[in-house]
């Protein structure tokens, strides 16, 4: 099924369209052991491609059903006479119902009357009365025009669908949606449709096809007032999604050439950018090869080759649009983390500033909640809520979704880097500090509040973790060795560090699983709802500004690796020795910060 401009699931989507990107010309649909018809002409050109015969799902569609993945089989046309209710959504999802209002599922019957065949003209018949059904009940702005253009391949010259083609591409070219990748989807499609007529076609409305079609596409990378630059100079996408860097960037990789063969070129500058987007995707990548979880962002790899020369590449990289990507070293190795800050949340992006990753041993250790679909409810609202995230909140307060947060420092070494991220989304400001070490690796988190009486860090641990709480306000959790993968057995520390003026460390407790409200669950497939622990560590504001510090060591050793961190004021500082084994390492942390508030 061909990809929908719609809110659609990503492996789908991406494929679907980057085929459709890739092909032009005359349509050849081959069922073995019959010849094939080949439609030539304009209307294949701007289909690009209809979905390979595969007769089973054909046959499917004949007996009246529906299969849109991943969801269960449907019956939509009981009577089999195509007589279909098109406002129908059994699943109440966004997903479901807009790859079945797009009419694209239709195609197969198509593809299965050109492959030939005894059954060729049941197909045409059935198609038939489904797409005059779809036509007639479906409004303009529902359909894809794609779907109407590569339905006509089975009615060359007939007007009852020919008439359709110009008044749905119309409406998609006065309907853009903007800077991000519904526009991006829609302009592709505007300028594969125009150029593969006539520019004289439909009136002249090819040619003002194509024309709107490069001008949305040019103007969608300045700075937008409400999104910013559908994609940033240093090749990161306004959607605040790991996920949807990589589909875009797939839209781009078939796209580009596209624009190339009708005469439309990109600036160098645009063109720069979008290859700048393949080094992200790389930043981006964890040691196993999936991009980290931020956003509404699957469990799904990082790549689509051709790959870029990883080594080449910083170890260390900030990107402006809100993220902080490190790691140990290239390749399967090693450690790897992110943090998150920057514009509030925003298309696809989920209300995660603060929030940290951190990978280490061959294994996924603190997460973010992940991503299940679109499907609108409670648990949509908490995978894009703070509380899924692994940062640093109020427990008595509300938390502020329009404040912006901003990188203050960054130091980055070679075996160490230091970043200290401030906002004000909760009470009088928040601020987290993070140190990262090689070499023994560990991190070291420093939060720090004021006007609450009582703060959470909260880490949300991958599912393979055993958590349990320990004494003085901290946590371990385990995870057994995985021999058919090398990865080794591991126990994650997440030890409360008391530090001076910042209160006794408070209760810390494990949820996993909890529904009312929903906490201590990750997601990395759609429709997928896993139990994880997640760690919450308490703490309280004092003073007359309700201040609070908040510091935890990070260190996922071996099992019966020692694990010890001690905090001392030095002036301005925390000098904190951490032994990890055999090895005793101090680090020093700026106590305060030109946007705190309050005293350390």
């Amino acid at each position: 099924m061909r990809a929908r401009s719609g809110k659609l699931l990503l492996s789908a989507l991406a494929t679907g369209l980057l085929t459709a990107l890739t092909s032009c010309g005359a349509l050849t649909s081959v069922l073995p052991g019959t010849p094939a018809r080949t439609v030539p002409g304009p209307a294949a050109k701007a289909c690009g491609f209809l979905p390979p015969f595969r007769e089973a799902t054909a046959e499917e569609i004949m007996a009246g059903r529906l299969t849109i993945s991943p969801f269960k089989p449907v019956t939509v046309d009981p009577a089999r006479d195509g007589n279909v209710d098109w406002r129908q959504d059994p699943y109440h999802h966004p997903t479901w119902r807009q790859d079945f209002q797009s009419g694209g599922w239709i195609e197969m019957l198509i593809s299965g009357y050109l492959a030939g065949g005894p059954r060729s003209g049941a197909y045409r018949a059935r198609a038939e009365a489904l797409t005059r059904s779809w036509l007639k009940h479906v409004p303009v702005g529902d359909r894809d025009p794609e779907t109407v253009i590569c339905l006509s391949e089975g009615f060359p010259g007939q007007k009852w669908i020919d008439d359709q083609i110009a008044a749905s591409v119309n409406y998609l070219a006065g309907h853009w949606q903007g800077p991000w990748n519904h526009g991006l989807v829609q302009d592709l499609k505007l300028m594969r449709i125009g150029c593969a007529y006539p520019a004289t076609a439909f009136g002249g409305a090819a040619r003002r096809w194509r024309k709107t079609a490069d001008r949305q596409i040019l103007s969608s990378f300045y700075d937008s007032p409400r999104l910013g630059p559908s994609v940033d100079a240093q090749g990161a996408v306004n959607e605040q999604a790991t996920g949807y860097e990589r589909f875009v960037y797939d839209l781009w990789r078939g796209g580009e050439p596209e624009l190339r063969a009708c005469g439309y070129r990109l600036p160098g500058g645009v063109r720069a950018r979008i290859g700048k987007m393949a080094d992200f995707l790389a930043e981006a990548g964890q040691p196993d090869g999936n991009l980290v979880q931020i956003g509404d962002t699957y469990a799904e790899s990082s790549f689509l080759p051709p790959r870029p020369r990883l080594p080449k590449l910083p170890l260390v990289a900030v990107y402006q649009a809100g993220y902080v990507f490190g790691r140990s070293a290239w390749g399967a190795g090693g450690t790897f983390y992110s943090l998150r800050f920057g514009r509030p949340r925003q298309v696809h992006g989920h209300n995660d500033h603060l929030g940290v990753t951190y990978y280490a041993r061959g294994r996924n250790l603190i997460v973010d909640a992940g991503h299940t679909g679109y499907e609108d409810g409670s648990y949509r609202d908490y995978i894009r809520s703070p509380e899924a995230a692994s940062t640093f909140l109020s427990a008595s307060g509300p938390f502020r979704a329009s404040q912006p947060s901003s990188l203050v420092t960054d130091r980055i070494g070679r075996t160490s880097q230091y970043y200290r991220l401030a906002d004000q989304a909760i009470g009088g400001h928040r601020t987290r500090s993070v140190y990262v070490h090689d070499g023994p690796d560990f991190a070291l988190v420093l939060d720090q509040g004021s006007g609450e009486r009582r703060y959470q860090q909260l880490w949300h641990l991958d599912p393979s973790l055993t958590a349990r709480a320990a004494g003085g306000g901290s946590a371990t959790a385990s995870a057994p060795a995985v021999p058919s993968r090398g990865v080794p057995a591991t126990l994650l520390h997440l030890l409360r560090v008391p530090v001076p003026g910042g209160g006794a460390p408070g209760a810390v407790r494990v949820v996993k699983g909890q529904k009312n409200p929903y906490q201590g669950w990750v997601s990395r497939q759609a429709l997928q709802r896993t139990p994880a622990p997640v760690v919450i560590m308490n703490g309280d504001g004092t003073g007359a500004g309700l201040s609070t510090a908040m510091l935890t060591l990070i260190a996922a050793t071996a099992p019966g690796t020692p694990v010890s961190a001690t905090a001392k004021r030095h002036g301005r500082d925390y000098d904190v020795r951490v032994r990890a084994g055999t090895v005793t390492t101090t680090v020093s942390l700026p106590c305060r910060g030109p946007q705190d508030a309050a005293a350390c």
